[in-house]
């Protein structure tokens, strides 16, 4: 039971992610609340990393190490089974903006065709038994340079056991190996200007350096 002075905010348009629920409790009338959800609205924002592979990177320790592994062509099925899933519900509106789950699902799995082909790119994945839990892409430019594709993503109820780290660290190696220095990854993120996703914080304890953060042109 709240307050009379507390009030609940539920987020289920486009520009916010399915499920954030937050409770606000102000002593003042709709006035307050109003000025509060003008001052707090939420964005769209594109934040850009980079990663100078020179640099020592984090020791993780995490009990899925030896189910991390490169993606291989037959992995293509099960992939396609999380790709929207592990993503969610940060990107839940760029799938409403997609059109729905399906149409998402096909656009990703463009993304996956393409980096399960291509000598210069590489999908990681996480396995737990017989499912394929997470995945990260990473691609090569040239000698120097390269790029985190879409991110990491890990299924939701995989969250918190150090996966995204792994999977991360995976990709930092094998772009390592290829003698790239600099890494980049463009994370387009929806919630409060002044409040990371659990993404974002991730690619900071990785020693990512945010370079650019600005609202995302739509």
């Amino acid at each position: 039971m709240l307050s009379r002075n507390c009030f609940l905010i539920g987020f289920p348009g486009a520009k916010v992610p399915t499920g954030i629920l937050m409770l606000i409790c102000h002593a003042g009338d709709s006035s307050n609340r109003q000025a509060w959800l003008l001052k707090n609205k939420s964005k769209i924002r594109s934040i850009g990393f980079l990663w100078d592979l020179r640099e020592p990177l984090p020791k993780v320790r995490s009990k899925n190490k030896d189910a991390i592994r490169a993606a291989l062509p037959k992995d293509r099925e099960r992939l396609g089974k999380i790709v929207v899933e592990a993503y969610l519900p940060e990107w839940s509106w760029w799938v409403r903006q997609m059109g729905g789950k399906e149409r998402a699902r096909a656009d990703l799995m463009s993304y996956v065709d393409e980096f399960l082909r291509d000598r210069k790119k590489r999908i990681f994945v996480a396995e737990e038994g017989e499912k394929i839990v997470g995945l990260c892409g990473a691609a090569i430019y040239n000698r120097r340079t390269g790029t985190i594709g879409y991110g990491v993503a890990v299924l939701p109820g995989f969250r918190r056991k150090g996966i995204g780290s792994m999977l991360l660290l995976a990709a930092f190696e094998w772009l390592k190996k290829a003698s790239v220095r600099f890494v980049t990854l463009e994370e387009e993120t929806s919630g409060f200007e002044n409040k990371d996703t659990p993404a974002i914080f991730l690619y900071k304890s990785l020693g990512g350096k945010i370079i650019s953060d600005q609202p995302a042109s739509r």
